[in-house]
């Protein structure tokens, strides 16, 4: 068989690329890594940076330091990111509110497929349905009929348009038929102090801010977003047991600048899965109401893709208009 010039350039074109791959992920890391947080210490992405970056530390043999960048929604660390040197010496946490930005913002500084290379998703947060005590309904089949009879006169409380919490809502409308008021709140106290007095009258949000109220008896949970009922929470049923279909969670993971090695990339997602599959990552995880689920680079790419649809399509049919 006989080869072109054409042919053999990019044979060896082909070797030299994967030489270079296998010298990156064999002298990776070499120097700190940085993992951007693009929110403000102490929530959920912070987290989760400190309990992967402990690990990811001891394991690699360098320093891991975790740097909070917040800001405009999380775009000011996510760009800052997006604008690094693809080496894997910087990473971020992305959080499943990246894939409702392109649909609610009109002015994104990156593009969330093209700008950046998946890790993995390590962490979920089960979202909620929770109501004040002096709405007169105790399920999810009982919200929906009321939501139906009453129209337009149910409130429910966001941290603003298009968070998580606003697109989960319009989600369950669009799927109920029924329509209630949104209520903006600058953050999650203002929202469940109104909640706990009854001026609104509900809310969809992350499980762990809620809990301690329900628990005390100030508010009442009434259903999971989840797939499947939770194992500390078996006695809530999900809201996909009344409406098929209906799951919501927000998520943790990491990604990386586009161009990062393959080699690299893959080498940072087995540790992140060992990580986060240990019984006290678990634990450490568990106690601030994360929980872990691993997954693959491909997975968390085909998640991202899936989530992108599936937000589009939220905010089409509620006639949001991107802000």
């Amino acid at each position: 068989m006989k080869f072109s010039v054409v042919d053999i350039a990019k044979l060896l074109l082909a070797v030299a690329a994967l030489s270079w791959s296998c010298a990156w992920g064999q002298a990776y890391p070499s120097k700190p890594i940085r993992i951007i947080v693009p929110f403000t210490p102490g929530g959920g992405n912070d987290l989760y940076a400190r309990a992967v970056g402990q690990k990811l530390q001891e394991r690699l043999g360098q320093p891991v330091i975790i740097e909070n960048k917040p800001g405009a929604g999380g775009n000011i660390g996510a760009e800052y990111v997006a604008k690094s040197a693809p080496d894997g010496y910087t990473l971020l946490v992305a959080q499943n509110g990246l894939t409702m930005l392109p649909w609610v913002s009109k002015s994104v500084p990156f593009d969330v497929q093209k700008s950046f290379v998946p890790v993995a998703i390590g962490a979920t947060v089960p979202m909620a349905v929770v109501v004040a005590n002096a709405l007169p309904v105790k399920s999810i089949n009982e919200l929906i009929a009321y939501a139906k009879a009453n129209p337009g006169k149910l409130s429910y409380a966001t941290p603003g348009v298009g968070t998580p919490h606003h697109l989960a809502t319009e989600m369950l409308m669009d799927m109920t038929g029924t329509k209630m008021v949104q209520v903006p709140y600058k953050g999650a106290s203002g929202m469940l102090a109104d909640l706990i007095s009854g001026n609104v009258h509900l809310m969809i949000g992350a499980i762990n801010s809620a809990l301690p109220l329900v628990r005390s008896g100030k508010i009442r949970l009434i259903g999971v977003a989840e797939h499947q009922r939770l194992g500390h929470l078996k006695e809530v049923p999900t809201v996909n047991e009344s409406l098929s279909g209906y799951e919501v969670n927000i998520w943790y993971g990491l990604m990386a600048p586009a161009g990062t090695p393959d080699a690299i990339v893959n080498l940072l997602s087995e540790h992140h899965h060992a990580i986060v599959s240990m019984p006290e990552v678990r634990e450490s995880l568990a106690k601030v109401s994360l929980e872990s689920h691993p997954t693959s680079a491909a997975e968390m790419r085909k998640i991202i893709g899936a989530e992108l649809e599936k937000w589009r399509k939220v905010v089409k049919a509620a006639g949001i208009e991107p802000q």
